[in-house]
């Protein structure tokens, strides 16, 4: 492969249903966000060396470095540093004459690194796509989870999603949030990590027809047109999520007396939350408990 220069681009995620089941083989119903991630591969003169930039929303650094030779020796060994030479090489495995020294790569997000839209899924769609490999394959091998996250980055599309094999069944939809303009994402200042999260709940007892359930509120949710029907699913999604992990829900948690809905998003307990609001006050009852970032819907999901 000669080294030419090369952009690409991956999309953020949110999961509305399925989490933890989906990888009990449960259908996930997942949405494209507006914000994702970039990449830019520059070749570099007569070397054998790999330099490696990656800026965070704001611009600024957050990850420097540079690699020797094919083995790609990190100048500086980091847990990060080492996830992307794993990526790299795995890539290359996958597609012998993908080469990755002689580059000056840089990647920046669009999306705040706390905010847990798909740091890790949105690199591994962006390395594939350079090294010309497949995505599941380079993630599956590396990573561990459901890789609804990595379907999501490259098809920028609304999609319901199952692990099947050989691959996963992915079934992209034209799809919105019925009355999208009252839904909003609430921001509770905690990411979680996914990986954390799949080790913690690994040996959960699952029941089969729960994980049916599950999968039965994907499919209809994804046909739905109106916000009680939409709203309705999500809060026995909520109860049933609940059983499988053994947590209470983020409303019983945090805001037991709010009366519309509220939805956690991803592993439980941080990242973001979907509610309904109706009115301002709705909006201030989340402020004075110091929520301050709540976003619209339609400024968060891809359409």
């Amino acid at each position: 492969m000669e080294r030419i220069p090369f952009e690409t681009y991956a999309y953020g995620k949110l999961m509305l249903t399925g989490e933890y089941a989906v990888m009990h083989g449960a259908r996930a119903l997942a949405l494209p966000t507006r914000y994702g991630q970039q990449l830019k591969a520059t070749p570099l003169p007569n070397c054998n060396i790999l330099i490696w930039q990656a800026r965070d929303a704001d611009g600024q650094v957050w990850l420097e470095v540079t690699f020797e030779g094919k083995e790609l020796i990190p100048h500086e060994s980091t847990t990060e540093a080492e996830i992307l030479k794993n990526l790299l090489k795995k890539a290359q495995e996958l597609n012998p004459v993908f080469k990755y020294t002689g580059f000056q790569v840089e990647t920046r997000l669009e999306f705040s690194r706390h905010w847990g839209l798909g740091s890790s899924s949105t690199l591994v769609a962006l390395i594939a796509n350079w090294a010309q490999c497949d995505a599941f394959e380079l993630f599956f091998s590396t990573l561990s989870g459901s890789g609804y996250d990595v379907a999501v980055s490259l098809h920028g599309k609304p999609l319901l999603y199952k692990l099947d094999q050989p691959k996963p069944d992915i079934q992209l939809l034209q799809y919105s949030m019925p009355d999208e303009d009252s839904l909003r994402f609430l921001y509770l200042g905690k990411k979680q990590s996914s990986q954390a999260e799949l080790s913690r709940t690994a040996s959960v007892q699952v029941d089969p027809v729960l994980i049916n359930e599950v999968d039965a509120i994907s499919l209809e949710l994804s046909r739905v047109n109106n916000s009680a029907d939409f709203d309705y699913l999500l809060q026995q999604h909520e109860v049933l999520i609940s059983r499988l992990i053994g947590l209470p829900t983020i409303k019983q948690l945090l805001f037991k007396e709010y009366p519309l809905l509220i939805k956690s998003l991803g592993a439980w307990g941080g990242d973001f939350a979907l509610v309904r609001i109706a009115t301002e006050s709705d909006i201030r009852y989340f402020k004075n408990k110091r929520y301050e970032l709540i976003l619209p819907a339609g400024e968060m999901i891809l359409h």
